[in-house]
């Protein structure tokens, strides 16, 4: 079943609640007459046909405002209604030329460029929504239900930050602009932020009671956590706002399945149904009940209709099954789906390798990298000229440790496909394996191509940093001339600045990036470290254990963490720290040289000896090890 429900974004039209439907149409009768007797009546054009929009009838409304915009084609409240009209009634390229015509002779104008804005997202044109939302912004800077529409494009580029930011400003604006509070909980959520997430929303629940979007994704994120009798309160507070909330009905019967009450939920799925008849995956968890309730032919009903309401998926129904339950986090369902498109796919002769890639992203959501790894290698042999399966192949191998093997796949891939992306991929699976010779260059020729690819300049900085070479990585993370960085890159700055030494710039950096986004686990981490050689150890073990209670298997942050504990005097937990460092990134050479450190003041020399030959092994310009192994042969040869 969909576990984790979908987080839902809302958009304001900018339309006010229309009057008595009965007042209005008495107005359309009125004004109808009018114009028999007087056709060319600017005031009964615009009456009416913002009389046919308010009544939902945008076709009836587009005789009316286009002989409007004819009489006054210097006006533009007239184009404006003309465009909302066209859009209303489908015809999106007749409003998209009228607004761009209307915009190109009125430029400075916010209100033509919020509709456009509102149309370029019926057209997904999602560029062109940001563009005119934001022009609007800067000529109409006060209003907020520009900046939250601005806000709500943005989310939907996946501009997340940016979204965040537009949202907060909306809220500035207008503190009872709910729905803004709502998609800011969302924006959070999709930055995993859920602590701040699930207090936007439950601000927006207090806001505005009866909020049903508020509840739902509330709801969400309480059955993300499997917070099962949270969530089925919220989904309840939900429906009492709006008992046809299909969303809400069917995320209710979700959790009341996970509760283990697979009959209520039935219930509740057959009420998502009710609301929304062409709802597929209410369809689809309906049938998974019954399935639980061994009532087989219900169950085969309920997916033949799920399957009838989908019937142009790519790659068979059960495929995309798999990837619905996926990424809403029912793994054991994901497999067993994948497994019944991988038997279809067999049967009817259309094979493909998405399946197979599905599987194998399943059994990796499970820990289980030797049935991905095995998965992904049928489908290569099967498909030994698809990138896609080679790129799944060499990450289900990168995954397993096995770099050489990922290389290989990944070289293949590039053979097959040089996009950026495969490119990326194999630099940094040579970059795990501290081949900086063979991942320099694939990053370096990204950036010849994109000197702002975001994604190659942090992964070379990331490289140059494992290497040492400081410097070199801060050319790659200082932001242009009135440019900010973004916490990703500022975070590495200031681990770079740590290591440089220059914890004064390093700490206030780090600190900024902590605030902003806690995710940032590294600069925390480095964080930790800071305070811990400033002298405050006591701060430094909670900000490193906060860290690794959100990622307990960072290799930095248990690291560090055990050189907090080594000295407070902890040697026992402390090389526990190190060694758990080490077993996490086996190609990180730092825990060995600690590690050696802490057992050659133990006196186990040999041991000492043997961590300091790994360090070096791992990377052999460390000078640390370098001077303890030399330090370590002159007492053998003094004994």
């Amino acid at each position: 079943m969909t576990k984790a429900g979908v987080l839902v974004l809302q958009l304001l039209t900018a339309q006010t609640p229309p009057p008595d439907a009965a007042a209005l149409e008495r107005t359309a009768a009125v004004e109808s007459a009018r114009l028999r007797a007087s056709p060319d009546d600017a005031d009964a054009l615009y009456r009416l046909g913002t009389a046919f929009l308010a009544l939902n009838k945008p076709k009836k409304a587009v005789e009316p405002l286009k002989k409007l915009v004819e009489v006054e084609p210097d006006l533009i409240p007239p184009r404006l209604a003309l465009g909302r009209a066209l859009r209303l009634a489908g015809d999106a390229e007749a409003a998209r030329t009228l607004l761009d015509q209307a915009i190109a002779a009125f430029p400075e104008d916010a209100s033509l460029r919020s509709e456009r804005g509102l149309l370029a997202r019926v057209l997904d044109e999602t560029d062109v929504a940001i563009s005119q939302y934001s022009m609007a912004v800067e000529l109409a800077p006060k209003d907020a239900e520009l900046r939250f529409n601005l806000g709500e494009a943005l989310q939907r580029a996946n501009r997340t930050d940016d979204a965040i930011e537009a949202y907060r400003e909306a809220l500035k604006l207008d503190s009872k602009l709910n729905v803004a509070r709502v998609n800011l909980g969302k924006a959070l959520a999709e930055k995993g932020l859920n602590g701040e997430a699930k207090e936007t929303l439950r601000e927006a629940t207090r806001e505005k009671l009866g909020d049903a979007e508020a509840h739902y994704n509330l709801g969400v994120l309480l059955l993300r956590e499997n917070d099962f009798d949270g969530a089925i309160a919220e989904y309840q507070r939900a429906i009492a706002a709006d008992p046809k909330h299909a969303r809400a009905q069917n995320n209710l019967g979700v959790a009341l399945n996970e509760k283990g009450d697979p009959r209520k939920a039935t219930e509740a799925f057959l009420k998502a149904i009710a609301a929304d008849s062409k709802y597929a995956e209410a369809h689809f968890n309906l049938g998974l009940a019954y399935y639980q309730l061994g009532d087989n032919v219900r169950a085969t009903k309920s997916f033949e209709k799920a399957l009838v309401l989908e019937p142009r998926r790519a790659s068979g129904p059960y495929t995309q099954l798999g990837h619905l339950y996926l990424e809403q986090g029912k793994k054991k369902q994901a497999v067993e789906a994948f497994k019944k498109a991988i038997e279809k796919s067999t049967d009817d002769g259309k094979k493909t390798t998405e399946a197979y890639q599905g599987l194998a992203r399943a059994y990796l959501s499970l820990g289980k990298a030797e049935e991905a790894v095995a998965t992904l290698k049928t489908a290569v042999e099967a498909f030994p000229k698809d990138a896609a399966a080679r790129a799944g192949y060499g990450e289900a191998l990168k995954a397993k440790g096995d770099f050489d093997g990922a290389i290989a796949q990944y070289e293949e891939c590039v053979a097959l496909s040089p996009t950026v992306e495969n490119r990326l991929a194999l630099a940094d699976t040579y970059a795990k394996k501290r081949v900086s010779a063979k991942a320099q260059p694939l990053y370096l020729a990204v950036l010849k191509e994109d000197p702002n690819h975001r994604v190659a300049k942090l992964a070379l900085a990331d490289l140059l940093m494992a290497m040492g070479d400081y410097a070199g990585a801060e050319t790659y993370l200082r932001p242009k001339e009135g440019e900010e960085s973004d916490t990703a890159a500022l975070a590495r700055l200031g681990i770079v600045h740590s290591r440089r030494g220059r914890p004064d710039l390093a700490v206030t950096e780090l600190e900024e990036v902590v605030a902003k986004d806690p995710a940032q686990i590294e600069a925390r981490a480095e964080l930790g470290f800071l305070y811990l050689r400033g002298g405050d150890g006591a701060k430094a073990r909670k900000v490193l254990t906060d860290a690794l209670a959100v990622e307990p298997r960072n290799a930095l942050a248990l690291l560090y963490l055990g050189h907090a504990l080594y000295q407070q005097g902890n040697a026992k937990d402390a090389e526990k720290s190190f060694r758990g460092s080490s077993q996490v990134d086996p190609t990180f050479a730092e825990p060995h040289n600690a590690l050696g450190q802490l057992l050659e003041a133990s006196k186990r020399l040999d041991e000492a000896k043997q961590e300091y030959e790994t360090a070096l092994k791992l990377q052999p310009n460390h000078e640390d090890a370098q001077l303890s192994l030399k330090r370590l042969g002159a007492s053998a040869k003094a004994e």
